[in-house]
């Protein structure tokens, strides 16, 4: 998420660079250069981005006055905005156009053909064409409606007083067509009660690199891990695998180089094969497949899904806030850690601190026994398989060493993001020292900033604290010798 702020404060430069200054250069009596700075240009870009609404396909994003009075709450929130967003994207007009009559003369039926398929198999070929009778038909229509325009305009006071609805609709789907923005009320609000929106689901990063605010203990939260430090943790457990398997190679070099030789395959194979073993939203639904969970320790994190009803371009959630108007922090909207510019991939720990399903699954194939491996190389079904007798229980003998590892990798991987989180002294600074600084601070960014970050270390130490737990719970599975009946006390036998 770093990176997506860096990139938004490149896109506002670029923005300026392209945008204002050819205007400074060309009219400098009309746009003086003190006047229209790149700071002044950024705190615009941010007051309009932070409000601005997704209208529809011709508007696009655009400022809706009065529809951003509604502060944000998330959960409960009274109200959401709506339009009609399929319009022409030529004109806006919400029904059938002249520009919509264009694109069809210059493209024919080549859409129907190609939506219908073999609908029209086994059809005349002259249906669907236009008739002369059906042209005949339109024409006295056309003619009836001219005809009944012409006259004289009847007597506006006599129409009132025959008790004439001047303001009756005259097809009831006119109210659905009504070129507008709306506010609509989705539940009940109580006298005097603020009516809130909600911006979206999004991270407190998110929110403050795009609203100006965040808020404690948001449920959206996450934090990010680098593709790279994954790497590196799986080939420092793999060296150690590989140490203990050739106590003969002493050179460092030699066993890195076979660390690699083993992890490459592994890794290949993952990345191949992701779709088919971590299945996305969008794969379930287009294959109607289902999605186990790989751990039942694991969780579903990616930012990113957010729901859309043509909702505010803002995104927020729980607990109620106000914009900052100063303008926020930054400008421009926000995107995932996802291959940002130049960027590896990341993966995400939620709220609780548990890694996303994705790196559980790819830690699995870096660490189960060769044999098991080779299985996966031979059939990918295998491997599916694989996961799904984990995902429903199943274990094996040694599964407990592999988990082991997934979890101490895990582990280190938020450890290694409390690094980001040290100050100048390389000392943890703790939550609790954090907030009371909080409540010192008369800054409303930094009292934001310092919300952020207390909301990602409790994330850091969640997942340290789990890790650690489910670490310690990996042992050996005891051997089952059968239930062997227990022998009583020996009757003595009496004797006569």
């Amino acid at each position: 998420m770093e990176h997506a702020v860096e990139n938004d404060s490149q896109d506002l430069k670029d923005d300026y660079e392209e945008i204002v200054t050819p205007l400074l250069t060309k009219y400098p009596e009309v746009f003086p250069a003190e006047d229209f700075t790149f700071d002044q240009f950024q705190k615009v870009t941010t007051l309009v981005s932070s409000r601005a609404f997704e209208v529809d396909a011709y508007h696009e994003n655009a400022m809706v006055p009065f529809a951003d009075i509604f502060n944000h709450r998330s959960g409960d929130e009274h109200v959401h905005f709506e339009t009609d967003f399929e319009v022409c994207d030529a004109c806006g007009a919400l029904e059938y156009c002249e520009h919509q009559y264009l694109e069809f003369l210059e493209h024919g039926d080549e859409d129907d053909d190609e939506s219908n398929g073999h609908a029209n198999e086994g059809m005349d070929e002259s249906e669907g064409d236009w008739s002369d009778e059906e042209q005949a038909v339109d024409e006295a229509e056309e003619e009836d409606d001219d005809d009944e325009e012409e006259g004289p305009l009847k007597d506006l006071e006599q129409l009132e007083l025959d008790g004439v609805n001047f303001w009756k609709e005259e097809d009831d789907d006119e109210e659905d067509k009504k070129d507008t923005c709306d506010m609509v009320l989705d539940r009940s609000a109580k006298k005097n009660e603020e009516l809130f929106n909600t911006y979206g689901d999004h991270p407190s990063i998110a929110l403050l690199n795009k609203y100006g605010f965040c808020y404690d203990n948001n449920p959206n939260d996450y934090i990010s891990v680098s593709e790279d430090d994954v790497v590196d943790l799986c080939l420092a457990v793999t060296k150690e695998f590989v140490r203990s398997e050739n106590k003969s190679v002493k050179d460092e070099e030699a066993l890195d180089a076979l660390a690699v030789e083993r992890t490459r395959p592994r890794w290949e194979f993952f990345l191949m094969n992701e779709s088919t073993l971590c299945p996305s939203p969008e794969d379930e639904e287009n294959e109607g497949m289902e999605h186990d969970d790989f751990e039942d320790t694991g969780s579903d994190q990616e930012d990113d899904h957010h729901d859309h009803d043509h909702d505010h371009d803002h995104s927020h959630n729980d607990d109620d806030h106000e914009h900052d108007h100063e303008g926020g922090c930054c400008g421009g909207g926000h995107d995932d850690d996802d291959h940002q510019r130049g960027q590896g991939k990341s993966y995400f720990a939620n709220v609780e601190g548990l890694y996303e399903d994705t790196l559980t699954c790819l830690l699995h194939i870096m660490f189960v026994e060769q044999a098991q491996f080779d299985k996966f190389m031979d059939d990918t079904q295998n491997a599916v398989d694989y996961f799904e007798n984990m995902a429903s229980g199943k274990k094996k003998a040694n599964d407990w060493k592999m988990k082991r590892n997934v979890y101490q990798v895990c582990k280190a991987l938020s450890e290694n993001r409390k690094q980001d989180y040290l100050d100048g002294q390389g000392q943890w600074i703790t939550v609790q020292d954090d907030f009371e600084a909080r409540k010192k601070t008369t800054n409303k960014r930094e009292y934001y900033a310092l919300t952020c970050r207390m909301n990602e270390k409790k994330i850091i130490e969640k997942s340290i604290a789990h890790y650690d737990t489910m670490i310690q719970e990996c042992k050996p599975t005891p051997l089952h010798t059968g239930n062997k009946r227990k022998s009583g006390p020996k009757k003595i036998r009496k004797m006569k």
